[in-house]
């Protein structure tokens, strides 16, 4: 389920020989934006939160059910915090190109960064909005939670990086961007690659107000100077305060636990043919990336599904929900991981031409950051397998309910699957593995 780890992959960013903007980057930006907009708390959805809130500050203590309704809204938030910050890391490299890129391409860099931006801070509003002055609530918050992967004191460092003075500095250089650019980049709403952002970016004016008054009112005094020593042009300038806002170092997006050093990925490149040839359609592939960020959000140590799906006349193999949405990949995308299982039911022909014809009536849909699998115009990744799968052959899956909504974790996917006896193990790969195990020896291999 995570997008995260694409972002260390900057040259799919540019295209390698004209210096312009990549179109499948650009798209898996906007994908990211939209998906964030409409999934991303908002006062309205909060309601139930601040009541909880009002009510566990005069008791002094939170509520068992209370509890996981602020963790499960909080672990949702730190999910869509990573996507927005995986967005800024992708416009990155758009500021160091000083050569063969067009104003036309930079202003479609600035309007993906400073929509992640506006985003990223109003989101993290709306989760601060339910702890302040209010003790209780922000000690429950900084408190940790294996169950929802919540670290201990994400709520400390999330506030302190909303409530820097360097940060709304940094926000207010680029709303001024914006403001004096804004005739221009309101025209390109017709723009194909990021036309569809620009309503969001407008809808987040005011908010950009609401900031700049901030700012005005406590009288900030910096220089511009010590913001700007790194003698960029005005663009470049604009956008490095973007990425600052939502901090620069690609590290940031990793699991801290691994190292700040970016591993290769332990899948062997070599057998990925023969790994292609021997999968079906209809195969379940769940897997995990060891370092990536998203992995402390979900329970368990296997966090993401796809769904293969075999040859298709658009192009890829896999149908896979990540933050861009549910798109049709190639299997070397998917296994760009650490450890991959793959769950097979011995079913006729014609179930798994329907499990197919499912997944790839999902294709185009964004990402479902609620993970709420009750709703169908977008999916997460198990939901997807669920609505290829469910109904089929016998095979019923069971949904949990967290904090009011059911969902499915990709470990409670693999033990209904493996449990209801149609499932079977047919390929592994894991962490103390130095090559891919296929049928029998992948069972015995895999463990649960």
């Amino acid at each position: 389920m995570t997008l995260v780890l694409e972002v260390l992959r900057w040259r799919e960013i540019l295209s390698a020989t004209m210096g312009r903007l990549s179109r499948t980057g650009t798209e898996r930006c906007v994908r990211i934006l939209q998906a964030v907009d409409e999934g991303m708390p908002s006062p309205e959805s909060l309601v139930q939160e601040l009541r909880d809130a009002d009510a566990a500050q005069e008791r002094g203590y939170y509520l068992p059910d209370e509890d996981d309704r602020l963790r499960n809204v909080f672990a949702n938030y730190l999910e869509i915090r990573e996507a927005l910050k995986a967005a800024l890391a992708r416009v990155e490299p758009w500021i160091d190109k000083k050569d063969g890129l067009s104003f036309e391409d930079r202003l479609r860099a600035f309007v993906i960064g400073f929509t992640a931006a506006c985003l990223l801070l109003r989101s993290g509003s709306y989760v601060i909005r339910i702890a302040e002055g209010r003790p209780v609530v922000a000690q429950k918050l900084d408190e940790a939670e294996p169950r929802f992967g919540i670290a201990r004191k994400s709520f400390t460092e999330i506030y302190r990086a909303q409530s820097s003075v360097q940060r709304m500095w940094k926000f207010f250089m680029a709303w001024r961007f914006y403001e004096e650019y804004r005739g221009r980049i309101l025209a390109m709403s017709d723009d194909a690659l990021v036309g569809t952002v620009i309503p969001l970016l407008k809808a987040e004016e005011p908010f950009m107000e609401k900031r700049r008054r901030e700012y005005l009112a406590k009288r900030f005094r910096y220089r511009l100077h010590s913001f700007l020593r790194r003698n960029r042009s005005g663009f470049e300038n604009t956008m490095f305060q973007i990425l600052e806002i939502g901090g620069r170092t690609v590290s940031e997006l990793r699991d801290p636990m691994t190292g700040l050093i970016a591993m290769p990925k332990r899948v062997p490149g070599e057998p990925l043919e023969a790994i292609r040839e021997f999968l079906k359609p209809g195969d379940i592939i769940v897997t995990r990336h060891r370092d990536a960020l998203s992995n402390v959000f979900l329970p368990g140590f296997w966090p993401h599904a796809a769904l293969y799906v075999g040859e298709q006349a658009e192009g890829g193999n896999v149908v896979e929900a990540k933050k861009d949405g549910v798109l049709l990949r190639e299997l070397d995308e998917t296994l760009k991981v650490d450890s991959f299982v793959v769950l097979r039911a011995d079913v006729d022909e014609q179930v798994l031409c329907e499990v197919v014809s499912r997944a790839m009536s999902h294709v185009g849909k964004l990402f479902d950051f609620a993970f709420n699998f009750r709703q169908t115009d977008r999916l997460a990744c198990t939901a997807l397998v669920y609505r290829s799968w469910h109904g089929l052959a016998g095979m019923e899956f069971k949904l949990d309910e967290q904090a009011g909504r059911f969902c499915l974790p990709a470990e409670d996917l693999i033990d209904q699957t493996l449990g209801g006896g149609l499932f079977r193990v047919v390929a592994f790969f894991g962490e103390d593995c130095e090559e891919v195990s296929f049928d029998e020896t992948a069972a015995s291999k895999f463990k649960r």
